[in-house]
C-alpha cells in the first residue's frame, strides 16, 4: 500500500528535498522530491528511517498507511536552556479539555512578556512513554481529520481542478497538523488562498511531478 509523506526542517518548517527514506521491513527506499514529498510502499507497523545530509536521522513507526509528516532536526541545533520556575499568570490557568484537561501556559518572549499564544503542555507530570503515547494519539487523530477534509474528493468541491493537477494541489498544499489545529483555521479560505497560489505557478509545476524511484544500494 503506498504511503505519502512530507518532510520538513524542525523549527523553520522548510520542506526538505533529497531526503532518503527507507522501509526497514520491506527494504524499499526512495527520496523526497523538490517539494519534500515522498511515496513508498508501507503498512501500519512498518518502520521508516529518514536520512539527509547535515540532519539527524529519524525513525518513524507507520501508524496510518496514507500520509505522514516528518520533521528533521539539523545536526548542529543547540537549544538554550529554559528554566521554568512559575507557570501561573494573572491571566489564570487554562486546561485543554480535548487533551484530558492538560494544563496550558501562555507563551512568553525572551523578556518574559506574554506573546498572546498558548502552549499545550503534553503529558505534564507523566512519564516519557505516556507523553509519547499522548502526542501520538493527538497526531493520529489530527491526521485522520486532515485525510478526510483535504482529500481529493472533498477539495474538488471547492476548486475546479481534476486529475493530476488536483493530486499535485493536494500534495503541495495539504495543511500541517499545526495549521489545521490553529483556532483561526478556515478550510474554505485556506483552499481558496492555496488555489490562487497554485494557479500562479508555471503550467509545468502544476503537473504531478514523478517521484524518484529506488535509490542505488550503497
Amino acid at each position: 500500500m503506498p504511503l505519502t509523506g512530507k518532510v520538513y526542517e524542525l523549527h523553520t518548517h522548510v520542506v526538505l528535498p533529497q531526503v532518503k527514506v527507507r522501509n526497514t521491513n520491506t527494504k524499499d527506499n526512495t527520496q523526497t522530491n523538490v517539494s519534500g514529498i515522498f511515496t513508498i510502499k508501507a503498512k501500519p507497523g512498518d518502520i521508516l528511517i529518514l536520512e539527509a545530509f547535515n540532519y539527524k536521522p529519524d525513525t518513524v513507526v507507520v501508524v496510518s498507511a496514507r500520509y505522514i509528516e516528518v520533521y528533521l532536526e539539523p545536526q548542529n541545533t543547540t537549544l538554550n536552556q529554559v528554566d521554568i520556575k512559575n507557570t501561573s499568570t494573572k491571566l489564570g490557568t487554562l486546561r485543554d479539555t480535548t487533551m484530558h484537561n492538560q494544563p496550558v501556559v501562555y507563551q512568553k518572549n525572551q523578556y518574559g512578556e506574554v506573546m498572546g499564544g498558548i502552549a499545550i503542555r503534553f503529558g505534564y507530570g507523566k512519564s516519557k512513554k505516556e507523553k509519547r503515547d499522548e502526542q501520538l494519539a493527538y497526531n493520529t487523530t489530527a491526521t485522520k481529520q486532515i485525510d478526510q477534509s483535504f482529500s481529493a474528493d472533498n477539495v474538488s468541491k471547492y476548486i475546479p481542478l481534476r486529475g493530476d493537477e488536483l493530486k499535485q494541489f493536494v500534495a503541495l498544499y495539504r495543511p500541517t497538523i499545526k495549521q489545521y489545529k490553529a483556532p483561526t483555521f478556515d478550510l474554505t479560505l485556506y483552499i481558496n488562498d492555496c488555489y490562487k497560489k497554485f494557479m500562479a505557478l508555471p503550467p509545468d509545476q502544476r503537473k504531478l511531478a514523478p517521484l524518484k524511484g529506488d535509490l542505488p544500494k550503497s
